[in-house]
């Protein structure tokens, strides 16, 4: 049961918070904390034990939620107190401390007696939570700030629960197991399989869809006015494999205008009309009215009158869609298409709709996908004929079905196989066994991902950090960071195939992740009863939200500015007080994806939002996430927000932040990248608990202290004014590492930091003059950092380094304006790891460049841009032999691909943009039928120095 699992995770999180030392220092109020972590474990054994508290569930999840408020604000009280009054905190509020540890002790204790009552099966009556503070209690929460009442609002929740017997009809099955009964093996080693995998057809979940692709490409690139739906039950792969059709290369030539929408089940027509015109330059249109649905609709088909469009709106479930949206496409006659995915066929008399009827695997595809998917071939002899038919029953030909049910099998011992197969009867449907088999951090973690909106690719670096900020890793040893706890759960969710992934970085990293529509539908619900997130688009309907606890909003895009005002700010305080119960001090998140950057007022909304937390007293705030919202304003009281974990501005366009940001003292994550903002305050390095800091070429003016155990520290500008030696060298252990520099005389203690980095997994370097001009780099050895993977080098380099001094694992590298007069391709062509090799903006100057027989032997990926002298290039027979993507771009001068590149088999995909004629048309005639080519003539303008360099430099790290 969800409950169980946000209750058994939130119990985990407050007993490790109660193990700080700065509450423990006085040996009456540590005895008492310490009964207070024995009680919360026995709550946590009882509610995992007692299955009567199903019947309940509600109200034993709002008294633990009530206890983690309380918990949480003694611990904030006890940290501010130490802060401003140091060792004379144990004898002034000695008293106080102690009475709110009894009385946290004696709730749980409470909740404890009822549990035991019914575990025994008697009945206790009705938990009551509701508690008016004592005198004391008032005391101590005026230490850090007057109590007053919020001036705003909650708001309605857009988010129905469904009928999850829905799914069950479709997605059959009849069997759970025994978590307890299975031991899980092999996830690191599972995840450095799945890992290495390119986009191939199989990987991508799109296993048996070939014939579909085919048909369905050849039909949309018809010059018809046919619309097209793809109709399937749920769990076949509609989306799946319309986005196979939406990121074709055929159709991507094919069409000028491309447009993916995903409609939810309650979707409004301004809902899809604000989908689509995101994908328009109309949203920076300040005259363009999103208020009016007439208008919107009327910009929108005067946008696409002149071009050839493809539209795709996925998870269609009624035919009126069409009556709503249908003035929106013009009838041009040039091609253009309607793509729908739908559980149903959509028939109507108004236009023609050719529909594709999606239809289960065969038996023996079903097999070979669960096969691939499970992967331990030497165990399938253990599986019985029986147990393969049942397995075929229970799937029913769905792929979603075979992934996930092939996914609980990956993570199980092959010994304990025959253990799933003997619940066989308990289970309602493979969702159900599948959510039901994770344990309860890794359910959390999974539903946590759900206040994503529906289809969106997340970021895994945000997701993870995210987890990390709201407490739902568990602390196993001291040893271990967190990060890599974090990073364990993400590989376990991909490997059973309850997250997947989207996008891959370079070296096969994951970069984006989503899950999918269906698992995302039957789990809502279950995030629903938790009260895990509340989210909202339109004005708060204060009747409607009641008495809820409101722990995490999540605001959702809306058409209707005038409409989206959940903060009251033109509102009568009268009317908020009367109406709203909403209390923003239990608050532990906030997360805003309104992107609109012609909506001003959102970020006075934000900020009016921010400032009642703040003067509410002990704001619980741990999450606030405003990546991508437009210049939100940040109160200059930002710093009492003292249990933020995570501050999200990145994309904001921000030009500064208040000053008290240093204040924030349990601050992990703090990401400003993409913004304007150019310095910060010293006062950063005060942040003991500081991990991540990404930044966006921002100087700081003081050095860090050696307590900071920094993990990532991107985007910095670095010059003479800030020391390496004894300065940056006090943080050991960075893992990701970007600096642009101006130093003339202390290079080489930069590159000595850089060379004991043992931890470092990716780096970027960029040496620029005054006038932002490239400058010498000096290169030391970094050959003793066996985990670095991506090296990214901006700036003169005398010489290439010799191949033993390069990282021994590096797989992406990345040259500009290296200004190498010597051939690099023999030394590059020796590192064993290199996949992916990018030569930008004059990082070679030769006239000639050889790969030697042997060379390359991993390399995927080559880039050569703009390596304007380049004349001739050679490649020896069984050099490059796994290479699939080649792009070239405005290399002017050179003459030719060499023929034994264009006649390997494996090259995939050929690039050209800004070449000459000749150059294109002898590469088409040499090149296999299979190797697919893309030719942009878009010429470049001429470019000044300093933006050629940015040009030059790509690719940025997230």
């Amino acid at each position: 049961m969800a409950v169980e699992a946000v209750v058994s995770v939130v119990l985990q999180k407050l007993t490790e918070m109660l193990k700080g030392q700065s509450l423990t220092q006085n040996k009456y109020i540590s005895n008492e904390v310490q009964e207070i972590m024995k009680s919360l474990n026995s709550v946590r054994d009882l509610m995992i034990s007692t299955k009567e508290i199903n019947h309940q569930a509600e109200e034993y999840l709002d008294a633990v939620y009530n206890v983690e408020d309380r918990i949480e604000k003694f611990t904030l009280i006890v940290v501010h107190q130490r802060k401003v009054f140091g060792f004379l905190t144990n004898h002034i509020f000695f008293f106080n401390n102690l009475s709110s540890c009894q009385k946290i002790h004696h709730k749980i204790k409470k909740i404890t007696t009822q549990l035991m009552q019914l575990k025994v099966h008697k009945p206790y009556g009705k938990l009551h939570i509701e508690e008016i503070p004592t005198e004391e209690e008032k005391d101590e929460e005026t230490v850090v700030g007057n109590h007053k009442t919020i001036e705003g609002s909650s708001s309605t929740s857009e988010m129905q629960a469904t009928n999850p017997g829905s799914y069950m009809e479709e997605l059959n099955f009849s069997y759970s197991c025994n978590e307890e009964q299975m031991q899980i093996v092999g996830i690191k080693e599972r995840f450095q399989k799945m890992s290495s995998f390119s986009y191939k057809e199989e990987e991508l979940g799109i296993f048996g869809l070939k014939e579909d692709v085919e048909i369905l490409v050849k039909q949309l690139t018809k010059n018809s006015e046919d619309f097209v739906s793809i109709v399937g039950q749920g769990g076949i792969g509609k989306t799946t494999l319309a986005r196979t059709i939406y990121k074709n290369r055929n159709i991507k030539c094919h069409f000028q205008f491309h447009a993916w929408v995903s409609v939810l089940r309650e979707y409004t027509t301004e809902d899809i009309m604000l989908s689509l015109l995101k994908g328009t330059d109309i949203m920076t249109d300040k005259a363009t009215n999103l208020d009016d649905e007439k208008a919107m609709k009327l910009k929108l088909s005067d946008y696409l009158k002149s071009k050839r469009y493809l539209i795709i709106l996925d998870g269609v479930s009624t035919c009126n869609i069409w009556k709503d949206i249908k003035e929106t496409f013009p009838d041009v006659k040039n091609g253009s298409k309607v793509v729908f995915t739908s559980t149903q066929t959509m028939e109507t008399t108004q236009v023609d709709i050719v529909s594709h009827h999606m239809m289960p695997l065969s038996e023996d595809d079903s097999l070979k996908m669960f096969k691939k998917k499970v992967g331990k071939e030497e165990s399938w002899p253990l599986i019985s004929e029986t147990s393969k038919k049942a397995i075929l029953q229970s799937c029913n030909g769905l792929p979603l079905n075979i992934v996930l049910l092939a996914g609980l099998f990956s993570m199980k011992d092959p010994n304990s196989w025959s253990q799933v197969f003997s619940c066989m009867k308990n289970s309602i449907n493979i969702l159900s066994l599948c959510y039901n088999d994770l344990t309860d951090h890794l359910k959390v973690c999974l539903l946590y991902s759900l206040l994503f909106p529906k289809e969106f690719d997340i970021p895994v670096r945000r997701l993870l950090r995210l987890w990390l900020a709201e407490g739902f890793v568990k602390q196993n040893s001291t040893n271990v960071f967190p990060e890599d706890i974090a990073q364990t759960y993400f590989d376990e969710l991909v490997s059973r195939n309850m997250i997947q992934i989207s996008k891959l970085r370079s070296d096969n990293s994951p970069r984006r992740c989503h899950v999918l529509g269906v698992l995302h539908d039957y789990l809502l619900p279950k995030a629903q009863e938790t009260n895990l997130f509340y989210t909202y688009r339109d004005l708060i309907r204060y009747e409607e939200v009641g008495s809820l606890n409101v722990r995490r909003m999540v605001e959702y895009e809306s058409p209707k500015r005038e409409t989206r005002n959940q903060f009251g700010i033109e509102m009568s305080k009268k009317t908020q007080l009367k109406s709203s119960p909403f209390n923003p001090s239990h608050l532990r998140s906030y997360m805003s994806f309104n992107h609109q950057k012609t909506d001003y007022r959102q970020a006075k909304r934000i900020g009016s939002f921010l400032g009642n937390i703040i003067n509410d007293g002990i704001g619980l705030l741990r999450v606030l996430d405003l990546e991508g919202v437009y210049k939100p304003i940040l109160p200059e009281n930002l710093g009492n927000l003292c249990n933020l974990r995570y501050l999200g501005l990145r994309s904001t366009y921000l030009d500064s932040l208040p000053s008290s940001i240093g204040e924030l003292t349990h601050l992990e994550t703090l990401d400003v990248k993409h913004t304007c903002i150019d310095e910060l305050p010293g006062s950063i390095w005060r942040l003991k608990n500081l991990q991540h800091l990404n930044l966006n070429d921002t100087c700081l003016d003081m050095q860090p202290q050696s307590s900071l155990r920094l993990l990532t520290l991107w985007g910095l500008f670095l010059d003479e004014k800030i020391a390496i030696k004894n300065g940056l060298d006090k943080l050991h252990d960075l893992r990701e590492l970007g600096i642009t520099f101006q130093l003339k005389s202390n290079q080489d203690d930069l590159m000595d930091w850089i060379a004991n980095l043992s931890a470092l997994r990716s780096l970027k370097l960029r040496s620029k003059d005054n006038l932002g001009g490239a400058s010498k780099h000096v290169f030391r050895s970094m050959s003793n950092l066996e985990q670095l993977s991506r090296l990214n080098l901006l700036g003169n380099l005398e010489k290439l380094p010799d191949e033993n001094q390069f990282p021994p694992t590096l797989k992406v590298l990345t040259l500009s304006i290296s200004l190498l007069k010597q051939d690099p391709m023999q030394t590059l062509g020796q590192l064993p790891c290199l996949t992916v090799l990018r030569l930008l903006g004059q990082s070679y100057i030769g006239k000639e460049m050889v790969c030697r027989k042997g060379g390359f032997s991993k390399l995927r990926l080559l880039k050569m841009w703009k390596l304007k002298e380049l004349e001739n290039w050679f490649v020896e027979e069984g050099s490059m032999e796994n290479l699939k993507h080649l792009d070239i771009r405005c290399c002017d001068r050179l003459s030719n691909i060499p023929t034994t590149l264009l006649q390997q088999q494996k090259l995939e995909k050929l690039v050209l943009t800004g070449m000459p004629h000749r150059f294109t048309t002898e590469v088409e005639r040499l090149k296999l039928d299979h190797t697919s080519m893309t030719v942009d003539h878009w010429k470049f303008p001429p470019l000044p120095w300093q933006r050629e360099q940015d040009d030059t430099s790509l690719v940025n790290h997230s």
